[in-house]
């Protein structure tokens, strides 16, 4: 036997890795099951109660105990609904290409979850397909339609079609490689609203449903290969764990694997055999006519299916039989109808969101996988003492969430008298959670690999820590220069500034040079940087642009916060009102309106007080919004710019401090000098008279800002603190 060589070696070892990836995100999925969030519960109960937590504190008072709230695994992997009870019909249409009709074949019996049933319409292939066909449906309890010459694909649709009964029907292309949980994605998708039609999933080949690319360099339909090494399972795990979800409404969808449902059928009939018989354009027409007759068309963005492209045409063909369909189709629909869906599909905010994000999958997955080869079994505490949500606790959770991803056992602490606040403000968390009092914090904390204190207040806490031998590593996640929040010369404030340095080896990390420069030049502690970061799986694209009627500005008005300039917000808007009246629209947000400090912040111009928000909350306004403007006197980061701008919207944010990181004046968004109402006021201006600019920057920002994911910053961070693993 031949030794295989390096190359070879090489490959294999990819492929394996791929393998273990999809296994990995099956397992998670799995772990995500109520049962399984069950089986942990009672597991830890029984482990974790003869251990009487409450003794180890009987020396310390009265104080509560640390106790283990939660112990579920944080994985950001999408579970699908429970498989509705609706029936289903795969229709493959097969003409020849023989390796790829089996390839296609084996994915759907081995992906496909029953009950379905398949249905295999052999338009007048030859010998070999034939037979396979027929041995196949015989062993597979499939029903075989043959044609003994081919009819083209239209008509062996249509005869698919009118043999099945089913609540939904899958045409599936006989070149495509269907993954893990396809069927019941995409039937969840097509159930996901009264007037859902058609459903399709996204792909490496399937014109405005491709990812990441939707064009080649010579201006045809990319084919997005997968990388060497990487599975069609494996993408289908990224893509399906990355954000959840959206759904978004389509013009149009690519016929290589479409689901229709029954009502369409009854209500329009089938493909037209006339008009499209020749086998292109039948999808399009299909998709307008279901249109008009008033359905929706859903893309299941949490699906993904390999389409090879057909080997039943020639590249030439193709091109020949699609120019002629798309005549027919101008005809017979109208080419201005046909121009706006195909302008929806190649820039829609969403698709656009969907396809930077998918771009950026493969590298974030690899960081991961290296992040579980140094770190994994680490143990690290966040003492995280908030009692609401807010920016900087949203920062630590979502980055601990991605430590966990790379197989880190990551917990937070809070204080027993925050619980109530805390749990009602993060009701879903997915982190186990300790409760202990300040002096318990030492003896909670030191099983942990690292402490990272997230407040000057808490390093003190775990300062006791220090010099226990080769145990621990302590660590500050600085999210601000945090003497800036307490008037000059007060007790608080001089607690703030000696907290960079309390600790002997403190290792300090931050999300902004602008940040890190600031705590150098005050303290000359040196902090490293980890990189701007916001929360991707909610912050993103999920529905139309707004209209353009009016521009829609959002900003905060925050009375408890004097740095964020809450009066001149106000009075900037006031002004602006009055200057443009009803061409803008303006919702301010950041406290309640009962609140005894917000009297002085009300003006009678026309605005929406959307008052405390919470994260879905936050991130559905920012999706009605054209701007979010932010004149706060500085930004340590200004998470809330970041987070609009994943949402599609562009930002004003303030010159002073670390938000130029990621904003960039007149490219993505407007930097400006915030120390005066005029000059907020001129920006403003300029948006709202230079509606191309507008345009200009809001194209700009959520492709720009897929790039702060929380994965890298907490790579870093894990550096920072285990730089020799």
């Amino acid at each position: 036997m031949t030794e295989p060589t390096v190359e070879q070696l090489r490959k294999e070892l990819e492929r394996t890795r791929a393998e273990l990836r999809a296994a990995r995100s099956r397992i998670e999925a799995m772990e995500m099951s109520n049962f399984w969030k069950l089986r942990n519960f009672w597991w830890n109960l029984k482990e974790r109660l003869p251990l009487r937590l409450a003794d180890r504190f009987e020396t310390l008072g009265p104080a509560p105990a640390p106790f283990l709230l939660e112990t579920s695994p944080a994985s950001r992997r999408q579970p699908f609904p429970a498989r509705s009870p609706s029936t289903v019909d795969v229709i493959v249409c097969v003409h020849d290409a023989f390796e790829e009709v089996r390839e296609c074949l084996d994915s759907v019996v081995r992906h496909s979850t029953p009950p379905y049933r398949l249905l295999l319409v052999d338009d007048g292939s030859g010998a070999e397909t034939r037979d396979f066909l027929f041995s196949f449906a015989s062993s597979q309890g499939a029903l075989l339609i043959r044609n003994d010459s081919a009819l083209g694909y239209t008509l062996a649709a249509n005869q698919g079609l009118r043999a099945s009964k089913a609540d939904h029907v899958v045409l599936l292309n006989s070149d495509t490689v269907v993954t893990s949980e396809w069927l019941e994605r995409l039937v969840a998708c097509a159930e996901s609203g009264p007037k859902v039609g058609l459903a399709g999933p996204l792909s490496n080949c399937a014109s405005w449903q491709s990812v990441p690319d939707v064009a080649d360099a010579h201006g045809d339909w990319a084919t997005n290969p997968l990388p060497e090494g990487t599975t069609p399972d494996a993408m289908a795990a990224l893509l399906a764990g990355d954000a959840g979800p959206a759904f978004p409404g389509m013009p149009f969808l690519n016929g290589f694997c479409l689901l229709i449902r029954r009502e369409v059928i009854d209500t329009i009939g089938l493909f037209d055999e006339e008009g499209f018989g020749r086998g292109y354009g039948e999808e399009n027409d299909y998709c307008l006519r279901a249109r008009k007759a008033g359905f929706e068309l859903a893309l299941a963005d949490d699906v993904f299916v390999i389409h090879r492209q057909s080997k039943s045409y020639s590249t030439e063909r193709r091109k020949v039989l699609s120019a002629l369909a798309g005549e027919t189709l101008a005809k017979k629909h109208g080419q201005p109808w046909i121009d706006a869906g195909v302008a929806e599909c190649r820039s829609g905010r969403v698709l656009e969101g969907i396809r930077e994000r998918s771009r950026e999958l493969l590298s974030r997955d690899r960081l991961r996988e290296e992040g579980r080869t140094r770190w994994e079994g680490k143990r690290v505490l966040f003492v995280l003492p908030v009692c609401d949500r807010g920016g900087g606790a949203n920062i630590v959770l979502t980055e601990a969430r991605e430590m966990v991803r790379m197989g880190v056992d990551v917990r937070v602490l809070n204080l027993p008298d925050f619980r109530p606040y805390f749990e009602k403000s993060y009701p879903d968390l997915d982190l186990p959670v300790l409760y202990a009092a300040p002096r318990q914090i030492p003896e909670a904390a030191r099983f942990f690999d690292a402490v990272v204190a997230t407040h000057n207040a808490s390093v003190e806490w775990i300062a006791p820590l220090a010099g226990k031998g080769k145990g621990v590593v302590l660590g500050y996640y600085v999210q601000d220069y945090e003497p800036l929040f307490y008037p000059e010369g007060s007790k608080d404030g001089a607690t703030a500034v000696r907290s960079y340095t309390l600790v002997d080896g403190l290792v300090l990390f931050t999300k902004t040079e602008w940040n890190r420069e600031e705590v150098l030049r005050q303290t000359g502690a040196r902090c490293r940087v980890v990189g701007a970061s916001y929360d991707q799986t909610l912050f993103r694209p999920v529905g139309p642009e707004p209209p353009v009627d009016r521009i829609r500005i959002a900003a905060m008005a925050r009375p408890s916060s004097a740095r964020r300039q809450p009066v001149l917000t106000m009075d900037v808007l006031e002004s602006l009102s009055a200057k443009f009246g009803d061409r803008v629209d303006i919702t301010v947000f950041g406290d309640d309106p009962a609140h005894p400090d917000f009297p002085p912040l009300r003006r009678s111009f026309p605005y929406t007080s959307a008052g405390l928000i919470d994260g879905p909350g936050l991130a559905s306004l920012f999706n009605r919004v054209h701007v979010f403007a932010d004149f706060s006197t500085y930004q340590a980061m200004g998470l809330s710019a970041l987070e609009a701008m994943g949402c599609g919207a562009t930002a004003i944010v303030p010159s002073a401090g670390g938000a130029p990181s990621f904003a960039r004046h007149e490219e993505n968004a407007l930097v400006v000098d915030t120390s005066t109402a005029g000059r907020c006021l001129d920006a403003l201006t300029r948006l709202v008279e230079d509606p191309p600019l507008l345009r200009r920057l809001m194209d700009r920002a959520f492709r720009d800002v897929i790039q702060h994911h929380p994965a890298p910053a907490a790579y870093r961070a894990l550096e920072a603190l285990f730089p020799d693993a």
